[in-house]
C-alpha cells in the first residue's frame, strides 16, 4: 500500500485525447465521489482532514486512505477467514494490476491509477501489499500476542499509509519517516482500543464476540476475554489493560511531537498535512483518560465535534 512514473502518451492524434476525457473523466469523477464517501461513512477523521491536504494530492489522499478502509471492512462483509482471505488476494491482483495500468473497474483501483499514471505521483507498491498482508494476518480477530505485535501491526498499516501520504508529496525523509512511524503507531494502537467494545459487545453467545487486546497484557492484570465479553467495561482488569494500552500509544505521540520541533523546516511544510491524524488521535485518547480509561463508554463512540477546529489550528500552528 518500487516507485512507477509514467509519461503521457505521445504521437497520438487530437482526437484521441478527446475521446479518451470524454469516456474517462466521468469515470474517475465517480470513483473520486466513491472515495469520499467511503471515508465519510467509515473513516470520518481522514474525510474531515482531506480538506486540509493540498489540492495536488488529495485524490491520493482519498485513494490511499480508501483502500485501508475497503481492507479494514473486509472482517464484516465476509462470513468467514477463507473467503476474507480471497478477497484480501483480490486487492493483491488489483494492486498489480493498477501499478501496470490494467485497474479492474473497482472505484479505488480506478482513483490510485489516475494518481500513479496521470498525476505521476511516486507511490511505493510494497506499503500497499504490506498493508494487506498485516491485515491478512489478523483476520478473524485474532487478539494480539503483545504489546509490541500490536505495534509492529500499527507500524504495517497506519505508518504505512503515513509513508505514502508523503511519497505522494514527494518527501524523502528518515527524519520525516520516523516522525510519520510514531504517529501511524499510536493511531493503530487508538483504532485497536477504539474498535474494542465493537468487537466485545456482539453478544457472549456470539460466535463473533472477540477482545483483540494484546495477551500479554491481559494476563498481566488477570483479565479474561470471556469477562468482557459478558460484562464490558465492568470487567476486572479492564482498565488497567486500556491503561497500558493507551499509555503505548500516547508515549509514540510525545515522541512524535519532540521529533517535529527538532525537525525544523523540514516537517513544517507540506509534509506536516500528513501528521494531521495524530489529532484525532490525541482527542481520542485525552477523552479515554477524562472517561478513566472506561474504552466501553458510548460517548467514545461519537463522532469528535470538536476535529475541524482543532485539525485547524493544529495545520495553522503546525503542532499536533
Amino acid at each position: 500500500m518500487s516507485a512507477i512514473r509514467r509519461a503521457r502518451p505521445i504521437g497520438r492524434s487530437i482526437a484521441t485525447p478527446r475521446r479518451h476525457q470524454s469516456t474517462q473523466a466521468p469515470n474517475i469523477e465517480a470513483a473520486r465521489t466513491y472515495c469520499q464517501e467511503l471515508l465519510r461513512n467509515h473513516d470520518y477523521p481522514s474525510y474531515i482532514l482531506s480538506t486540509f491536504t493540498p489540492h495536488s494530492v488529495r485524490d491520493a489522499h482519498l485513494a490511499i486512505r480508501a483502500f485501508n478502509v475497503d481492507l479494514a471492512l473486509i472482517p464484516d462483509l465476509t462470513s468467514n477467514t477463507t473467503v476474507g482471505r480471497i478477497r484480501m488476494q483480490f486487492w493483491r491482483d488489483t494492486i498489480e494490476k493498477t501499478y501496470a495500468s490494467t485497474p479492474p473497474k473497482e472505484p479505488v483501483a480506478l482513483l490510485l491509477s489516475k494518481v500513479l499514471h496521470t498525476d505521476s505521483l511516486p507511490l511505493t507498491k510494497s506499503f500497499f501489499l504490506k498493508l494487506i498482508t498485516a491485515r491478512e494476518t489478523y483476520l478473524g480477530n485474532k487478539p494480539y500476542p503483545t504489546l509490541d505485535s500490536l505495534e509492529s501491526y500499527s507500524e504495517s498499516t497506519y505508518s504505512s499509509l503515513h509513508y505514502l501520504s508523503l511519497e505522494a508529496l514527494n518527501y524523502k525523509s528518515t527524519t520525516l519517516d520516523h516522525i510519520a512511524s510514531h504517529i501511524g503507531k499510536a493511531s493503530g494502537i487508538a483504532a485497536v482500543l477504539r474498535g474494542t467494545p465493537l468487537l466485545a459487545s456482539r453478544g457472549p453467545n456470539s460466535a463473533n464476540a472477540a477482545v483483540i487486546l494484546p495477551v500479554e497484557v491481559c494476563a498481566k492484570h488477570n483479565l479474561r476475554q470471556e469477562d468482557v465479553i459478558r460484562h464490558g467495561g465492568k470487567a476486572a482488569g479492564l482498565k488497567d489493560v486500556v491503561f497500558e494500552v493507551a499509555t503505548r500509544a500516547n508515549d509514540h505521540l510525545i515522541t512524535a511531537r519532540e521529533m517535529l520541533k527538532r525537525a525544523g523546516n523540514e516537517a513544517t511544510g507540506l509534509a506536516f498535512t500528513t501528521f494531521l491524524p495524530a489529532v484525532p488521535t490525541s482527542l481520542y485518547l485525552s477523552r479515554l483518560e477524562k472517561l478513566d480509561f472506561d474504552v466501553f463508554d458510548p460517548s467514545l463512540q461519537m463522532r469528535e465535534w470538536r476535529l475541524p477546529w482543532k485539525a485547524y489550528m493544529a495545520n495553522t500552528r503546525r503542532q499536533f
